[in-house]
């Protein structure tokens, strides 16, 4: 049996700014975090660039990931409106020159201070979706109705909810019976048998291996996965290919 390759799709660097158990503030920080749970890449985003200024968070990460082999960028963004950012356009030119793999929004007046409608994120959002760049949105800021809408708009987008839990499930699973590209990771989808039920109904194509690195531990979500009543088959399709999958259609 092949050994099972794990491929993070949501963890962070970068100093918080408040005390925090499991800090990471850097590479070597992460990479120590990464060996320990035998996760061997990630999509990798700096939490300046969520807790403050993504311009300058984007700009660090760059930084800090340069020359580091399976770490790869996401980028936090912001519409161009305010012109802290390019049109965007021109914003995904350079995103795909500097090899950025993935991208986070936090709307909301509590936190970037803006709205996915599309008035505000129009261009923005169809702009990523021609690219077919990922999308991952912490469901604990969205609302389900901007997933739906998201959808609906943007059906060639794909969409991963972070931080999705099980208490989720009566929300997700009307969508997926609509819906093929929206996706979910597991660093909390840790009800029992919540992997194995949405596997049984839906398959595994959908489903992400991430851990929320250093909100949880990697160990926590990698345990979740290695001992869920899944088949080899699904594993590994969670813990690495599907992630593979989606990242091949970007920029094609």
């Amino acid at each position: 049996m092949d050994k099972m390759r794990f491929f993070d799709c949501n963890c962070s660097i970068g100093r918080i700014g408040y005390p925090h158990l499991l800090d990471i503030p850097d590479v070597s920080g992460l990479r120590r975090e990464m060996k320990t749970a035998g996760i061997e890449e990630a999509l990798v985003y700096h939490v300046l660039a969520r807790d403050g200024h993504p311009p300058l968070g984007n700009t660090l990460l760059l930084e800090e990931i340069k020359g580091q082999a399976g770490l790869y960028p996401v980028w936090v963004l912001l519409p161009h409106h305010t012109g802290e950012m390019p049109p965007p356009e021109r914003l995904l030119e350079e995103m795909k020159s500097k090899g950025v793999r993935a991208a986070r929004v936090y709307p909301g007046r509590l936190h970037h201070s803006f709205t996915l409608a599309e008035w505000s994120s129009g261009e923005l959002l169809t702009a990523l979706e021609t690219a077919r760049l990922p999308l991952i949105l912490d469901i604990e800021i969205v609302t389900w109705e901007e997933v739906h809408s998201l959808l609906q708009k943007y059906p060639q987008l794909p969409i991963v909810l972070a931080n999705f839990t099980y208490r989720h499930n009566r929300f997700l699973y009307p969508l997926w019976e609509r819906f093929d590209s929206l996706y979910i990771e597991i660093s909390r989808f840790m009800g029992g048998g919540a992997i194995e039920d949405a596997v049984r109904r839906f398959g595994s194509r959908r489903i992400l291996f991430g851990t929320n690195m250093p909100h949880y531990t990697g160990t926590a979500a990698v345990a979740r996965l290695t001992y869920a009543d899944i088949s080899w088959d699904d594993k590994k399709a969670i813990a690495a290919d599907n992630l593979d999958r989606i990242l091949k259609e970007v920029w094609s």
